[in-house]
């Protein structure tokens, strides 16, 4: 059977993925685009899991079991096809070779497996997982990784094109695109981004899916499942003339020529060799027919490398860390906006339920961060401790959540932001303002301000009558912790009132249906 057509199918199924996923993080955004989107969103694999147990075994997270059962039968379809980060290095991969010499155009078998490596990567990741901490997933999911990159460079990038060409329309009165405000980044994240995507350039550069078989706890657990794998690529000893041509074109380094085997672990199914086999020589063989002669050891694996596994799961057991951080801000200073503020746990965004749910579900890949509309959601550092390595915190110096917004709950894939409607959106409770009088320009300075107040959405912030001025107070049931009237206050360094965050979420006293939440002109400060 001619298998040639398949590697043409894979490139264009996975190009859809691809482009899919990436408009979601370059925030391209429509009904149709964001319901296909979604779907494939379902197969990444650690989100899917995670959603899976999030939701108590919802039906919406089972695309991870779905990737299972396809590896099962047809091997690690998911990392050649499903995969965005895997596509991405096809592409980067495939760029490379047009800059090459055409004799340096080639890869050979590497006859060493990285299994003790990749295996205890897994193990380690297992474990903080199960101890609590997504640390490794957040710092080597494919799909993770990903969005890192794609919020980091391929977002701005976007926007900086679609800026463009909107003023070069302008100039011949065309307008029929819009301005988008690039979202800025902190410089962690974009030296974090630019390390992993430096990694991933040059594995695939000199080792074409050399980060897939070696450090990507997917692709090890898949690996382990792809041995067991109904049909698997196999040799037609008979047509076979060990040409080498498929060796030559593995990007996964998996199959040995001379021998006529192939290392199924590491197989990634791009389906390369059977398009370049000149005489129908390799083929999906079924699994059971040969099970005499895959029963015998490959030359190229060690009797006990299933003795390492189990080394490698004992010594990440020792290697888990202590988990947990909090941070206590100290109060000191006079002035102004002099008295430091902060909560002891970030904030996190509406539809998270809380801190505990929101750090064992999410997983940084920063979908929330590209589609937030004020750019309130930011990715953190270690503000969440060890156990939500870069997580996203919503930052109210930066900007504030939009009271009738609901973007973040409707697209995160792992259930760590769950769904809200919109009447529950605006009850929701993430954290309440406190006022901290000792700041405030009204007593320091004797002046009027009143911010704070006016862009209250809930009117939670209200003044009241002091030394012939007005000086600001909170009812806390009326609060939802949006962040206006900290973003608003123009106290600097630190703000007069902030937002501390609910450990669990709660909810809030809904607003007046008679006075409903205030409104303002669009040029009014701060907005």
């Amino acid at each position: 059977m001619r298998l040639r057509h398949l590697r043409k199918i894979r490139i264009a199924v996975s190009l859809i993925i691809f482009l899919f996923i990436l408009m979601l993080f370059l925030d391209f955004s429509n009904p149709f685009t964001d319901a296909v989107s979604k779907v494939f969103l379902r197969l990444q694999f650690f989100p899917s899991l995670l959603r899976f147990f999030t939701f108590f075994f919802a039906f919406t997270g089972l695309g991870f079991l779905l990737v299972i059962l396809i590896t099962l039968f047809f091997g690690r379809v998911y990392c050649s096809t499903l995969c965005p980060l895997g596509t991405l290095q096809d592409i980067i991969i495939n760029l490379s070779g047009k800059f090459k010499p055409r004799k340096k155009r080639k890869f050979n078998y590497s006859k060493f497996s990285n299994r003790f490596l990749r295996y205890g990567i897994l193990a380690v990741t297992i474990l903080l997982w199960v101890f609590g901490s997504l640390f490794f997933i957040n710092l080597l999911d494919p799909y993770s990784n990903f969005g890192k990159i794609s919020v980091t460079f391929f977002q701005p990038l976007f926007f900086l094109i679609n800026n463009t060409a909107n003023m070069i329309l302008e100039n011949f009165h065309i307008y029929s695109l819009n301005p988008m405000e690039v979202k800025t980044v902190p410089l962690y994240v974009v030296l974090l981004s630019s390390v992993v995507f430096l990694v991933v350039l040059i594995m695939a550069v000199l080792r074409g899916r050399l980060f897939c078989n070696t450090i990507c706890p997917v692709g090890a657990a898949l690996g382990i499942v792809s041995e067991m794998s109904v049909f698997r690529i196999g040799f037609h000893s008979e047509a076979c003339t060990q040409c080498m041509q498929c060796e030559l074109v593995c990007k996964a380094q998996c199959i040995d020529g001379r021998n006529k085997s192939v290392d199924q672990g590491r197989c990634v199914s791009c389906f390369n060799c059977f398009a370049s086999c000149p005489n129908d020589g390799m083929y999906y063989e079924y699994r059971f027919k040969t099970a005499a002669l895959a029963a015998r050891p490959a030359k190229n694996e060690r009797p006990d490398d299933r003795r390492n596994f189990l080394k490698a799961i004992a010594s990440a057991a020792l290697a888990v860390p202590v988990i947990g951080s909090s941070r206590l801000f100290a109060v000191s200073g006079s002035g102004a906006g002099a008295i430091p503020t902060g909560t002891a746990y970030p904030v996190t965004p509406p539809g998270t339920l809380g801190y505990d749910h929101f750090t064992s579900k999410c997983i940084a890949c920063y979908l929330c961060v590209s589609a937030c509309p004020t750019n309130v959601i930011v990715p953190s550092f270690f503000e969440y401790g060890l156990e939500g390595f870069m997580q996203p915190k919503m930052d109210y110096h930066k900007s504030f959540c939009n009271y009738d917004c609901i973007r973040c709950t409707e697209i995160c894939p792992t259930g760590a932001i769950t769904k809200l409607s919109y009447e529950q959106k605006l009850v929701v409770q993430i954290g309440v303002a406190k006022f901290i009088p000792e700041s405030c320009i009204v007593i320091v300075d004797g002046t009027d301000c009143g911010a704070c107040s006016e862009h209250c959405p809930t009117k939670a912030v209200q003044m009241i009558p002091y030394n012939g001025l007005f000086l600001p107070a909170v009812t806390p049931e009326l609060c939802i912790g949006c962040g206006a009237c900290e973003y608003a206050c123009p106290t600097e360094p630190y703000k007069a009132i902030y937002v501390e965050s609910n450990i669990i979420h709660k909810k809030a006293k809904p607003v007046e249906d008679d006075n409903g939440p205030l409104e303002h002109e669009d040029d009014e400060f701060p907005f």
